[in-house]
């Protein structure tokens, strides 16, 4: 190509900014540009960016050239991500052709890639498709010339913005019914309820023959659209200047291009003069649009205004299907799409009646059921294996709205109960760390318990529930008692509405909270009335208001707070309520992640799972925590290192094409849980931190909870860090906005400190350090720089500890006499504190807490002879009986090590917990031996066997997934 054609191409339409080539056609057609046998010329008024795109005016299996280096490359491993070379183009067509247009990728005029496009559609359609992955042949560095080969018949088309070659994340190219070879492995990949489309609209087998409708299945379908609408309707007032100004609003808007926000990815390297042509209004404020007029039409009984307002709703869906949003366009890509939809799936729904009786409701459902993925509800139940909640929280609502769209209502009837079939089967517990619900009332999603999206799963499918109760569709048995077990167990782990900081997530910022309404949804949706357990729990939650009240009429109460102590030991989380108050503290393992980071969200997290441990009363910030101020390498109950905060930084990258921009650390020890027994708990951990960062910080931490006290020991405390110190955090408190006087003072030995929260905390020969004062930190977003008064305390292990150890224990929100009793007696006994065992006597309940870190025998015990697995166990000695809790904390999703997670070297290295072969995995039953001294009657229970030899009980009790499993042995 010589310097004059150069030169020609910027002037005339096309650019480079930072490697992104983009043709705009703004500034005439390129020269580059060539045709055989055809003509084209540019077309004003008709666009995907600016104002102007090119025409073509093709005979059949004529040919469009561009000339000039493609910009493919090959991808280079080793990057911070994983994007690939992908071309991307957008194609109007006002004619459909039953044939393919054909894009090759020449080099020196020899084709060494190529793909087609199927041209049977009308409107405009893009693609994102890759080189490596979809495109026949191979493509080659150098590739020089683009050439588009027309259908088998006469025809015309525009074109515009031509991206030759953009960088995109391989998981989000998405398939339709243009380019259907598309990223195929989405299909089955972690995103599939994203990217799937395709494959689920083509899962859809529908037909009203043979169906019989009875009085119940009509009065049912009625009810459900009626619970529906009464729920979404918002009553305004329709005034001639309202419709006058909708019909300004979608003047503006039909000048625009209506995109999905998640698509912009590929414009960023583009020059401000090319991004400024791109001109867009986003689904959701297009969306929120359609649903204003909704409003408005079901508002007013003037016909004349109500056939105003259809008419801009219909020429607003007629921009929105020309513009490709329409059955069959996946707009590029599709990932995360539900969040930008939900507004204009309930607009369609109440605009049913309009829209059927203008003929135009087809249109509009199969709309919504390709977006949606409705065909979803049709997979074969026997592969499932759990729900993803990302499909309940945004993409559930948008397939009942395709479902009750419907103009038949013979097909809407056996849609609905294929929806039944489709939430019956995928609510049940699913294996590993998969997605969905779990045995302990864990909500799975990333991998890991994750209360912030269970929040989103329950505003999204409780109110399905809620609308298909007391109907012949709705959901009953095993699925509901699974939702119902999950949503009450959000109250336990929140207080009363914030969740505990180390359950946030990516999010520690405190604006996540359970949702109250999903209560009421689902206790309505009781089989024989409201059921009492969620009424009483919805009544605490939200004790006033018009909702409350109904609840009250039908003689419900408001529950009292929870109280007692709770094993989840999916999300390594034990947690203890007594009045108003819950205390939580969280680990990790081999098989859970202990943070999750993203580019913008949790950047210091790192410890969040350290046996982070916290006492929640009332919200986040009465209870002592705002992120601005906050010092994130001193999480309450961390042993951790204190690390600058700019070292303290996560360094993250996207380790494969599983997972995105991220960090989400594994550890190799299984050892990590908790075990409960009449109302109080344990937890213990072997802290081992990912050699990403420093793989020779080791602890083994336990926590032990007797009705308001907890103790806490560690052992085996070491690490390599010369330069900085090691922390055990007593307390961090945000201490309000008032000016204080800062101090810092050490403490050495025996000590008892209260802080701000009324814990009183005993420490058992502790070097202390105790500040108080204005204290910087970072955002957890954005990494600027934050500050607030707070208090902190910790114990010191100097740098570079050797097995250093602590012990101290906290009396939690004690009145003066409590305090002062426990000044002088804490009540407790440590029976064995070493790296083999912690062991713990409280000397009011009689109880003994174990965290038994290895097998054998052991040591000061009058009870447990050994036990054959390591294991954390409770005892409580009655007159003539024992009460026991045994769990094995290790999930055992696998046996022996995962060869792929470590280097030659056999060091550990990062990996995506979403690539691992293992996470869907069932836990692999384990059968623990554990002796006691004496002898007891053996009970016949599931899970345990026994025997009495020479004298001692031999028990044998086997569990999966850290189950506590208890039992009650009478002494012989």
């Amino acid at each position: 190509m010589n310097k004059m054609l150069l030169a020609a191409l910027m002037v005339l339409g096309f650019s480079c900014a930072n490697g992104t080539q983009i043709y705009q056609f703004e500034n005439g057609i390129p020269q580059n540009i060539k045709s055989s046998s055809s003509t084209i010329s540019l077309l004003k008024g008709k666009a995907k960016d600016g104002e102007h795109s090119l025409e073509w005016k093709f005979k059949k299996n004529s040919t469009l050239s561009i000339l000039g280096d493609v910009g493919y490359t090959t991808f280079k491993p080793g990057g911070i991500e994983k994007a690939r070379s992908s071309f991307s183009m957008w194609i109007y067509n006002s004619t459909p052709i039953k044939d393919n247009l054909i894009i090759q990728f020449k080099k020196n005029g020899v084709v060494k890639s190529w793909f087609p496009v199927n041209m049977n559609f009308t409107g405009w359609r893009t693609m994102w498709v890759q080189y490596d992955r979809d495109m026949q042949g191979t493509p080659e560095e150098g590739m020089n010339e683009i050439t588009f080969v027309a259908p088998n018949s006469d025809g015309e088309i525009l074109i515009d913005q031509i991206i030759p070659s953009v960088l995109i994340d391989p998981r989000h190219n998405a398939r339709d019914e243009q380019v259907n070879f598309v990223n195929i492995s989405a299909d089955s990949a972690v995103n599939a309820h994203w990217m799937a489309l395709y494959k689920n609209y083509n899962l859809i087998k529908n037909s009203n023959n043979n169906i019989q409708l009875s009085n119940e299945d009509i009065k049912g379908i009625e009810k459900i659209e009626n619970r529906f609408k009464k729920r979404l309707l918002k009553q305004v007032e329709v005034t001639p200047q309202l419709i006058a100004d909708k019909k300004k609003e979608f003047n503006k808007y039909e000048k625009l291009n209506l995109e999905f926000i998640q698509r912009l990815v590929i414009y960023k390297n583009l020059k401000d003069e090319e991004k400024n042509n791109i001109k867009y209004i986003a689904t959701k404020e297009f969306g929120v649009f359609l649903r204003e007029l909704a409003y408005m039409y079901n508002s007013t009984n003037n016909s004349q205004e109500k056939k105003e307002i259809y008419a801009i709703f219909q020429n607003a869906l007629n921009y929105m299907y020309d513009q490709g949003w329409t059955r069959g366009s996946a707009q590029g890509t599709v990932h995360h799409l539900g969040y930008q939809m939900r507004e204009i799936y309930e607009a369609l729904f109440l605009m049913k009646e309009p829209l059927l009786k203008s003929g135009n409701l087809d249109k509009a459902k199969d709309m919504v059921t390709w977006y949606s993925a409705m065909g979803m509800i049709y997979t074969d139940p026997s592969t499932m294996r759990g729900v993803n909640v990302d499909i309940l929280n945004t993409m559930l609502p948008g397939m009942l709205t395709a479902i009750l769209l419907n103009g038949d209502k013979k097909i809407e009837s056996q849609e609905l109960k294929q929806l039944n079939s489709y939430l019956t089967n995928s609510i049940i517990y699913s294996p590993g760390v998969l997605g969905g619900f779990k045995k302990d009332g864990s909500v799975f999603h990333h991998m890991q318990n994750y209360p912030a999206y269970a929040k989103g799963a329950f505003e999204g499918l409780t109110p399905i529930i809620y609308y298909l109760g007391g109907t012949p569709y709705a959901i009953k048995g095993e699925a509901f008692e699974i939702v119902k077990n999950a949503l009450l167990m959000t109250r336990i782990y929140s207080n009363k509405y914030n969740y505990l900081l180390s359950l946030t997530g990516r999010h520690p910022n405190g604006k996540f909270k359970l949702d109250k309404n999903s209560f009421k949804f689902v206790a309505l949706a009781g089989l024989n009335g409201p059921d009492k357990e969620l009424s009483e729990a919805f009544l605490r939650l939200n004790p006033t208001g018009k909702d409350a009240e109904q609840f009250k009429n039908l003689g419900f109460k408001e529950e009292k707070a929870p109280e007692g102590s709770w094993t989840m030991n999916m999300g390594s989380l034990q947690m203890q309520r007594r009045n108003e108050w819950l205390a939580g503290v969280k680990g990790y393992s081999r098989y859970l992640v202990g943070n999750e980071t993203y580019i913008k969200n949790n950047l210091y997290g790192r410890y969040m799972s350290y046996g982070a441990f916290q006492i929640l009363e009332n919200s986040l910030e009465e209870s002592g925590y705002v992120q601005e101020g906050w010092n994130w390498a001193h999480y309450p109950g961390t042993t951790a290192i204190a690390l600058p905060i700019d070292q303290l930084k996560s360094s993250i990258s996207q380790v494969d094409t599983h997972s995105g921009v991220e960090e989400m650390i594994l550890s190799d020890e299984t050892y990590s849980g908790g075990n409960s027994l009449n109302n109080n708990g344990m937890f213990a951990m072997k802290l081992h931190e990912h050699p990403k960062y420093n793989g020779s910080h080791r602890a083994r931490k336990s926590v032990f909870f007797f009705d308001n006290r907890a103790i806490f020991l560690g052992t085996g405390i070491e690490n390599n860090d010369k330069l900085n110190e090691t922390h055990t955090t007593l307390f961090q408190n945000y201490l309000g906005k008032t000016t204080i006087k800062a101090f810092e003072t050490n403490l050495k030995g025996d000590n008892v400190l209260l802080d701000s929260q009324n814990n009183l905390y005993k420490i058992i020969d502790g070097n202390i350090i105790l500040k108080k004062g204005l204290q910087e930190s970072r955002d957890q977003n954005s990494g600027n720089k934050t500050q607030n008064n707070y208090e902190l305390a910790y114990i010191n292990h100097g740098t570079a500890p050797n097995q250093e150890k602590y012990q101290y224990a906290i009396l939690i929100k004690g009145n003066k006499l409590e305090q002062e009793n426990f000044k002088n007696n804490s009540g407790y006994k440590v029976l064995n504190q070493d790296n083999n065992s912690h062991i713990v006597k409280d000397l009011k309940t009689n109880m003994i807490g174990y965290a038994l870190f290895e097998s054998g025998n052991l040591k000061n015990d009058d009870f447990i002879k050994s036990v054959d697995t390591p294991s954390m166990i409770l005892l409580q000695e009655h007159e003539n009986k024992i009460d026991l809790s045994f769990v094995d904390p290790d999930l055992r999703l696998y046996e022996g090590i995962d060869k792929t997670q470590y280097d030659k070297n056999g060091v550990m290295k990062e990996v995506s917990i979403y690539s691992r072969e293992w996470k869907g995995n069932d836990g692999i039953p384990h059968t623990s031996t554990v002796i006691l001294k004496g002898k007891y009657k053996i009970p016949t229970e599931k899970n345990i066997n026994g025997k009495i030899d020479n004298g001692n009980t031999i028990l044998e009790i086997t569990t999966t997934y850290g189950t506590p499993v208890k039992v009650t042995l009478e002494k012989i």
